[in-house]
């Protein structure tokens, strides 16, 4: 019989090989599959390195802008220190323009009382409830103090409009026409702003200007010349009164009477004179007849 060797008698897989040569290439295999692979993830290292760094300097940046966010600090304090000086400047300007319209006076007592028709001493009167123009013409009025508006009445007629004191409250303005709240307070605001600066100047702005509808009043009467103080110089007599009064005193240091100052002769003395001057009227009379 014929000896076969040990490596013949191995039994063989598929194509020829042995189990052991399949099982050695199987593992070189597998390995240069992990050797492969390797490098690979070295390649990938430096990927999570970059993530890492991006982080690094995402914080960096972070930092860098964090002084930039303080700078801007301070820009909006101030932009909210200046909204709150102004809002409490507007504030106080309302509040000071409510009291001065609204609160710090009584329009109804202010509006009663003797009035002048402006650069007149032409008087009118007006009570709680009338405007008395004459001692016959009456208008029955009604004020909205808060509006500063006023209604009249005159029989079956009827009007109104809006009215306005001065600052010191000695000028008065009626205006002719139909006002709203909203139109007067308007109006009333500029015209206040216009009043305070002439105020600090020291002038009076009149509460309205003279126009067509418009109404003047004050208190006291303009347009008259002012009358003389009286004095105690006694009147110069006249006609029978010059006569009979020698002793008058003319002013000039002399007496009534002669032009030398003295005096004229009294009522005895006029009539001695007279009789005198009757006696030697008489005489010549006589020797006259005589020589005839």
């Amino acid at each position: 019989m014929e000896e076969q060797s040990p490596a013949a008698a191995a039994p063989t897989g598929s194509g020829g090989r042995t189990p052991a040569e399949g099982r050695l290439r199987s593992a070189a295999t597998t390995a240069a599959t992990e050797t492969a692979q390797k490098p690979s993830s070295r390649r990938a290292a430096p990927s999570g390195e970059g993530d890492a760094g991006r982080e690094v300097r995402k914080g960096r940046e972070g930092r860098s802008s964090a002084p930039s966010r303080k700078r801007r600090h301070p820009v909006r304090v101030a932009v909210v220190s200046v909204v709150i000086v102004v809002v409490l400047l507007v504030g106080a300007a309302a509040g000071g323009f409510a009291w001065l319209r609204w609160f710090s006076e009584d329009d109804a007592a202010d509006f009663a009382g003797t009035w002048y028709l402006a650069g007149t001493a032409t008087p009118i009167t007006i009570t709680e409830d009338r405007i008395q123009l004459t001692d016959d013409v009456s208008y029955r009025y009604a004020l909205n103090d808060q509006d500063k508006t006023f209604e009249l009445s005159f029989g079956n007629l009827k009007g109104g409009g809006r009215y306005r004191f001065s600052l010191d409250r000695n000028q008065l303005a009626l205006v002719d026409g139909d006002f709203s709240g909203a139109d007067t307070l308007g109006d009333d605001i500029a015209w206040t702003l216009r009043a305070l600066t002439e105020s600090a100047q020291g002038r009076v702005l009149a509460p309205e200007e003279e126009a067509k509808g418009v109404t003047l009043l004050t208190r006291t009467p303009t347009g008259t010349p002012s009358l003389p103080e009286a004095t105690d110089v006694p009147e110069a007599p006249t006609g029978e009164e010059a006569k009979t009064d020698p002793k008058v005193d003319t002013g000039d240091g002399s007496k009534s009477g002669n032009a030398d100052g003295g005096t004229e002769p009294d009522a005895a003395g006029d009539k001695s004179g007279a009789t005198a001057a009757s006696t030697d009227t008489t005489d010549d009379d006589a020797k006259s007849d005589d020589r005839a």
